[in-house]
């Protein structure tokens, strides 16, 4: 740690607020893709890691500094909501607003770097760091975390019932969804990260190509386009792969990555008017698991096929009890109002 990555980590949270943090991780994406290509085209300068995991756009300093400064902004009441991560808070008219971003990109720089040096290679540091600022922020900003679930999702269950209304991402909220889903883009995420390994020259990109490509992705919410969010599936697959050398313990991590991805944004997301990423808390977990974890337990002792067979075979039958549990509920609550 320099002071001069401390001074170049606060512009990168300015400019993170500035864009605003969903444009600030849609360019993470653009610019990891440029990366990969140039790494494996043999160029020596890391643009990967200066430029898409450096203080330009790094998510722990940009995205972590854009969402900061939106639950600043929503705090002075400059901003509709603090889970407004799409609007350039330039346009505020608030040098406060950016100023906060950069506070924040500065704080995610330093415990990212004190994470990494703690646990190298056990945890995905930038997830873990983007998942401490955003609390802090709620925290701060909202004086509370998990927030308070509505009175219609009460009687719907709560805010883990399949049936409550708050939602993340509506269209991925039913087990088949992120089965169906998480083997898709896992799969071919993990696909792409085994092949990689395979040679020296891309064997250190590997991890990050299908993380890009989701990130980039994203660029359509932008447009209206109901596109599905899979930067936690398609970058836990790849660390599955990079740590146990197995394609199918790739397909594993994916499923897991989906379902919690749900649970946690029910617990700390959904309600509440503060942006603490669902798949930042989602790397976060499943990196230490299966970078850390599992593979220091000796878990990939168990063959990659047998694990995800058995994993998919629960996602299914759990999948298949949920659609039948919510049939029956909904035509419960039809047979109610109709009788009412």
């Amino acid at each position: 740690m320099t002071l001069i990555m401390v001074v170049l980590a606060f512009c990168g949270g300015v400019f993170g607020a500035i864009l605003g943090a969903l444009e600030a991780f849609i360019f993470t994406g653009i610019t990891g893709l440029i990366g990969i290509a140039l790494a494996c085209a043999g160029v020596p300068f890391d643009f990967l890691g200066v430029i898409a995991f450096g203080p330009f756009f790094a998510p722990n300093i940009a995205f972590a500094g854009g969402v900061g400064a939106a639950a600043f902004a929503k705090k002075i009441k400059v901003l509709d909501s603090g889970k407004n991560i799409s609007l350039p808070l330039l346009s505020l008219k608030k040098i406060s607003v950016l100023l906060v971003g950069g506070v924040f990109g500065t704080f995610g720089y330093i415990v990212a770097y004190g994470v990494g040096q703690a646990l190298p290679g056990q945890i995905d540091a930038g997830g873990f760091t983007v998942v401490v600022s955003a609390i802090i922020a709620k925290i701060v900003f909202s004086g509370e975390l998990f927030g308070k679930v509505s009175e219609e999702d009460k009687k719907l269950g709560g805010r883990y019932s399949p049936l409550a209304k708050t939602a993340w991402v509506p269209y991925m909220t039913a087990a088949a969804e992120k089965t169906v889903l998480s083997v898709a883009v896992g799969g071919l995420s993990a696909y792409v990260t085994y092949q990689m390994l395979q040679n020296q020259q891309t064997a250190g990109a590997a991890p990050f190509v299908g993380f890009c490509i989701s990130a980039v992705s994203l660029i359509f919410s932008q447009f209206g386009a109901p596109v599905p969010v899979t930067h936690h599936i398609t970058l836990c697959a790849s660390y599955a792969v990079l740590a146990s050398g197995n394609l199918y313990w790739g397909i594993v991590a994916a499923i897991f990555a989906a379902f919690a991805g749900d649970f946690l944004a029910r617990s700390l997301y959904n309600y509440g008017d503060v942006h603490i990423d669902p798949p930042a808390m989602t790397i976060a977990l499943t990196s230490f698991l299966f970078l850390g974890l599992f593979k220091t337990g000796g878990l990939y002792q168990i063959p990659g096929e047998a694990a995800a067979a058995v994993i998919l075979i629960v996602a299914i039958i759990y999948s298949f009890l949920e659609y039948n549990w919510i049939q029956k509920k909904t035509a419960g609550h039809q047979g109610t109002k109709s009788a009412a």
